[in-house]
């Protein structure tokens, strides 16, 4: 009959596989195993596979011994007239099978032993009891062969041994699968930013990752001591602020549970150090996304005294982190200001939120400022949103229109700049932020809180330095350098290079400039793209005239506020009556005819036109 070693690499061929064939008995079988390293699965049966199973790493798959080729052997032995016959081998040819059986009108007797001994003892025994035949495994058969009764090799067919290769291929394949979700695991988190733990219901460790052995080492050649990191949950606190060998971590204890039982727990380590990296990465990403201010001081244009007085408490107050309120007219530059003291404060590397507090609705601006989380109201995003307070953390956050901001916010404002943190809508959690702010208005903001219109205790936080951006009529000399900055930026623009007659100089000085920078920038485009190579006082007259013929036809009236409040009423009059009748100004102001004509009297216009 041919052999296991006979059969089994024919069989492997056809099933597309590559295996090692070793012959050996069971006094070697360990220390031929050993001879291949990479070798994961061991195919074999009786004591060589109980041999094998105790070498670490390896899996033993047994050939065990079919029904059919059983009942082959015992149907050639009895049609030789034998009617006793023992069957003795290792109990897991037979899947544990023992006992007297009743096949084909013979006794059979099968009789598992544990060794090698046993088995030459048991056959001893049943040829002792008038056993006529003996099947068995090698040192049986040798034992029934020399007390000179007939001897059957129990051998494996190629049924038994293609079982037994399937299911080692089947067994290697799963393996390989997890070694490579065990290789997945191990590499996710040995790269994520955290220590990973894991301990058993014992508080012993059974598994740690890279980061966590350099946490918990005194230094590289040291072995990792978790005792120090285990001890900080003695308290019963599943998170908590601890320092670790000089490291300041936030450790968090996460228990271990399945089947209802649990099963130890997994500790994580995330050193400070690393999330304020975190954040600072993120801050950086914000400056990408337009989170930074562009202008600095150098981009100021002005020469004047007070010009030079206002940049000096401007640098200042850059030198300090005090909550900055800037004032002034409209148009005169106060978000320059707020991103040039930002540029050169301690805080330039964080980021510059600006938000203009006229341009959202009140139902909005909460929302905005504070941030959400998800299904905080109808409408709400998916994930939630952090407000600018969190995109401002470590900058600076400009408040532009203050003086526009609904009571409800002004309270809620008060107590952020209070505490220093927030609360998103929808959420119970508290976030410390570290934000300086700086606020700018062109409206009288004390008097505002005199009329009850804007929070006084607020007032006093966000004016705790304060800084007054002044009109262009208060120094004219700036303007027309002002103007030439403009006009050769929209001129260059064009292709072409302008000058000013000493007359445009002069009328540039001269006038008011109600709309203030905003005014001048916008005549000095429209003067560059006349396209005259010199620019004299007709042409900025012609700008201006059409500026405020569109300012008249839109509704709007541009008064000064250098008069007393009888002139203010008589501009007044006079740009009404310039669009108007006399009968509609009469009904859009609420006064008589009468009245309307005896405050004319003093107006350069002609009645007879009303």
């Amino acid at each position: 009959m041919r052999s296991i070693a006979d059969i089994a690499p024919q069989i492997a061929r056809d099933m597309g596989i590559n295996i090692h064939v070793v012959v050996s008995d069971d006094a070697n079988a360990v220390e031929q195993v050993l001879r291949y390293p990479e070798v994961e699965v061991v195919v074999t049966r009786g004591g060589l596979a109980q041999r094998v199973r105790a070498i670490p790493g390896i899996s033993v798959v047994e050939i065990s011994m079919s029904l059919n080729e059983l009942l082959g052997i015992l149907s050639e032995l009895t049609s030789q007239g034998h009617k006793r016959i023992g069957i003795v081998s290792r109990g897991n040819l037979f899947s544990g099978a023992a006992g007297t059986f009743r096949i084909m009108d013979a006794e059979v007797s099968i009789r598992p032993r544990d060794d090698e001994e046993a088995i030459a003892a048991t056959v001893r025994e049943q040829v002792s009891e008038g056993f006529e035949a003996i099947i068995g495994c090698r040192v049986a058969y040798k034992t029934a062969c020399e007390l000179g009764i007939k001897a059957v090799f129990l051998e494996s067919g190629p049924v038994s041994i293609k079982a037994a290769l399937q299911e080692a291929v089947r067994l290697l394949e799963a393996k390989e699968r997890e070694k490579l979700q065990a290789a997945q695991l191990t590499a996710i988190i040995d790269n994520i930013d955290e220590a990973v733990i894991a301990v058993t219901p014992e508080n012993e460790v059974s598994f740690f990752n890279r980061h966590a052995k350099r946490l918990c080492s005194t230094g590289p050649a040291s072995p990792p001591d978790f005792a120090h990191a285990l001890a900080v949950f003695d308290s019963g606190e599943k998170e908590q602020i601890a320092t670790i060998n000089g490291n300041n971590v936030f450790a968090r204890s996460i228990p271990l549970e399945f089947d209802h039982t649990a099963r130890g727990k997994v500790v994580t380590l995330h050193e400070v150090a690393r999330i304020q990296a975190s954040e600072t990465k993120i801050r950086s990403s914000f400056y990408q996304k337009g989170l930074y201010a562009r202008y600095h001081f150098k981009d100021v244009i002005g020469e004047s005294e007070i010009m030079r007085q206002v940049l000096t408490r401007a640098k200042t107050f850059a030198g300090h982190d005090s909550n900055l309120l800037i004032y002034g007219e409209t148009g005169t530059g106060k978000e320059v200001f707020a991103q040039s003291i930002h540029n050169q404060s301690k805080r330039r590397k964080g980021p510059f939120v600006s938000v203009n507090i006229a341009s959202i609705p009140p139902t909005l601006l909460e929302s905005e400022l504070f941030g959400y989380v998800d299904g905080a109201f109808t409408g709400a995003r998916k994930g939630g949103k952090p407000g600018l307070f969190e995109l401002a953390h470590e900058g600076t956050l400009f408040l532009d229109e203050i003086g526009e901001m609904a009571p409800e916010i002004q309270s809620r404002l008060l107590r952020v700049l209070q505490e220093r943190e927030i609360m998103r809508i929808g959420d119970d959690k508290i976030i410390p932020v570290d934000v300086r702010i700086i606020s700018a208005t062109n409206r009288d903001l004390f008097k505002q809180t005199l009329s009850g219109g804007f929070r006084q205790d607020l007032y006093y936080r966000i004016h705790v330095v304060g800084l007054r951006i002044p009109p262009l009529r208060a120094r004219s000399e700036d303007v027309p350098r002002i103007f030439e900055h403009y006009l050769q930026r929209f001129a260059g623009q064009a292709g072409h290079n302008p000058g000013l007659t000493s007359a445009a100089r002069d009328f540039l000085k001269t006038y008011s400039w109600p709309g203030n920078i905003r005014q001048l920038r916008n005549v000095a485009e429209v003067v560059a793209y006349s396209e005259t190579e010199l620019v004299d006082t007709s042409h900025i007259v012609e700008a201006l005239g059409e500026q405020e013929h569109a300012s008249t036809t839109s509704g709007l009236l541009t008064i000064p506020d250098s008069g007393s409040l009888k002139q203010m009423e008589s501009e007044i009059i006079r740009n009404m009556l310039a669009r108007h009748s006399a009968d509609e100004v009469c009904t859009r102001l609420g006064i008589s005819r009468v009245t309307l004509w005896r405050k004319m009297k003093n107006l350069p216009i002609d009645m007879t036109r009303h």
